[in-house]
């Protein structure tokens, strides 16, 4: 609970207040004070009728004699009641209620407090509740949360429920353990539909059902654990499918030590760290700008002779005064020479190579990562950027600011091409960064549009599919409509159209397959026939669609 809910009760347990007459009481807003009295009554502790009183019910009444006892801001506000919670089966020691998801300092800091005011105590067996209105509050409090709650989309159900023998595929905080995440939920967490469920299925299941700090957090440490092997694109396709975008946007923006809209799901940082540690991650920290220009400076002055680099990322960013902090400086060179040069620099400076690299940097490819304490990491590529998009002559000419640090000349990407990257490219924290650009620079969105196709044409790889993905999370979670999206969804279908048709496909088929709206795949199906790209045959039930063959599709 929260500890204004509990001066909320305490008021009321003399007689009915108005909502000015509680906010005054415990010095905070109206607004914020009627959230509060909301969320009480959700749990029924309060009602409201002629103002706000205490509720009639089981549970407030324990709650009434519960304060008159305890100091209760010391027992069950926070973390503390999830604790006491997961106390109510039999007694508890630490390594088993860590399996459940808590921090180890967490547990230490918060058992030790409720011990002293004698509601817990330590046994042979763990902790254990003493105080029998505390663990009658308990299980009223446990009784009141649905016995079983049910998700739905496109037919398929999530289901979260206590009981042992519900059918479907484990799922969510249900199948954690099974991916190296040590974590034993209350509740049973199972899929039920029509398809095989891969780790992002997990992760966002894991979103949607998540029903308290703790939960949110151990989403947090699932994605840590295994962000090098999880497709991004993918991520936000589902979080989409499931509504729960806005929940996975806050998960990455927290993990990323970025403003959240919804601050009430998550832990504090201490908190969230001090339990990735128990579980072997260490999140990265942010540097300033101080650090970024002295690295630059001292880079600039150990090199013996002129170097230009390309830089991107946040570092751009805070040369550009759009960002104050930044975990990498990512920069990309034209040559193998020019890096090698780079490499030896910085190595001669201190800076050690990571062997170790951590997964989600594996999955970029820089050609080598450089760190040294108290500075950020230096990413470095060579030519191709993430092991994908490519340094092009038009990047290098829309360069806009360039800056000299001794022998080191530093030229800005353009923040259209920064969009692009961090359009496509899967660190948590990007998709507020390409929010910032959008809302703070004037983009180029034809020199972009063009960018992505051309990065299409020499990659062989759909980009535009990830920058549409991003533009669809920007409209959603900022407003942002960019004016060229009407003509990225039709770029990206008829690209989608013209892979799929490579075997003749009816339009249920495509309808199962691609994600459009059915007026966009008719209307595209009939551009590409008009054009000559696709063959319809016309005899069947359905209409059957296949591709025309071209050299440009011959290596597929």
């Amino acid at each position: 609970m929260r500890e204004a809910a509990l001066q909320v009760v305490d008021c009321l347990r003399d007689r009915s207040y108005t909502i000015g007459e509680l906010a005054d009481a415990i010095d905070k807003s109206q607004s914020w004070t009627s959230e509060v009295v909301s969320d009480l009554e959700r749990d029924h502790l309060v009602e409201r009728t002629d103002g706000v009183q205490l509720a009639q019910t089981y549970e407030a009444t324990l709650l009434a004699e519960l304060l008159e006892q305890y100091a209760l801001a010391k027992v069950v506000t926070g973390t503390k009641e999830e604790i006491l919670v997961a106390l109510l089966g039999s007694p508890k020691t630490i390594a088993e209620l860590q399996k459940q998801g808590f921090a180890k300092s967490t547990l230490y800091q918060h058992l030790n407090e409720i011990q002293e005011t004698g509601a817990i105590t330590r046994t042979d067996e763990g902790y254990t509740i003493t105080d029998d209105t505390l663990r009658s509050f308990l299980e009223a409090r446990t009784r009141t949360n649905p016995f079983e709650t049910e998700y739905q989309t496109n037919g398929a159900r999530l289901v979260a429920t206590n009981k042992d023998d519900v059918e479907g595929t484990t799922t969510a905080f249900s199948a954690f353990t099974r991916y190296g995440v040590d974590y034993h939920p209350k509740k049973s967490y199972v899929y039920q539909g029509d398809r095989s469920l891969d780790l992002e299925d997990i992760l966002i299941h894991a979103v949607t059902v998540a029903e308290s700090k703790k939960q949110m957090a151990m989403a947090g440490i699932f994605y840590l654990t295994h962000r090098g092997t999880l497709e991004t694109s993918e991520l936000w396709r589902l979080a989409n499918r499931w509504d729960c975008v806005e929940k996975w946007a806050d998960l990455l923006a927290y993990i990323d030590r970025r403003e959240v809209h919804q601050e009430e799901l998550f832990v504090s940082w201490q908190e969230f760290t001090d339990l990735a540690n128990d579980y072997g991650l260490y999140p990265r920290g942010h540097h300033p700008e101080d650090s970024l220009r002295r690295g630059l400076e001292e880079l600039g002055n150990q090199l013996e002779t002129p170097v230009d680099v390309y830089l991107l990322g946040g570092g751009n960013l805070i040369l550009r005064d759009l960002k104050d902090s930044t975990k990498d400086v990512d920069i990309v060179v034209e040559d193998s020479q020019t890096f090698v040069v780079i490499a030896e620099s910085l190595r001669a400076l201190g800076y050690e190579e990571q062997g170790d690299l951590e997964a989600a940097y594996n999955q970029l490819d820089p050609s080598i990562v450089l760190e040294k304490e108290g500075f950020p990491r230096w990413d470095i590529f060579v030519e191709t950027v993430a092991g994908q998009l490519q340094l092009t002559d038009a990047m290098i000419d829309r360069c806009d600011q360039s800056f000299e640090y001794g022998n080191l000349h530093v030229h800005l990407l353009s923040l259209t091409d920064i969009f692009v990257f961090k359009s496509i490219t899967e660190r948590e924290g990007h998709l507020e960064d390409v929010a910032l650009i959008a809302q703070q620079a004037n983009l180029d969105w034809e020199g972009l549009f063009e960018e992505i196709k051309t990065q299409d044409d020499r990659t062989g790889r759909f980009f535009s599919f990830a920058v549409l993905d991003t533009l669809d999370i920007l409209e959603q979670r900022h407003d942002i409509v960019a004016p060229i999206k009407n003509r990225l969804v039709s770029y990206c279908l008829e690209n989608a159209l013209l892979v799929s048709l490579a075997k003749p496909k009816t339009i249920e088929d495509l309808r199962e397959e691609l994600d459009f709206p059915d007026h966009r795949i008719y209307n595209k199906l009939g551009k590409l026939e008009e054009d000559g790209q696709i063959t319809v045959d016309r005899t069947g039930r359905l209409n059957t669609y296949q591709r025309v063959e071209s050299d440009d599709y011959n290596s597929e």
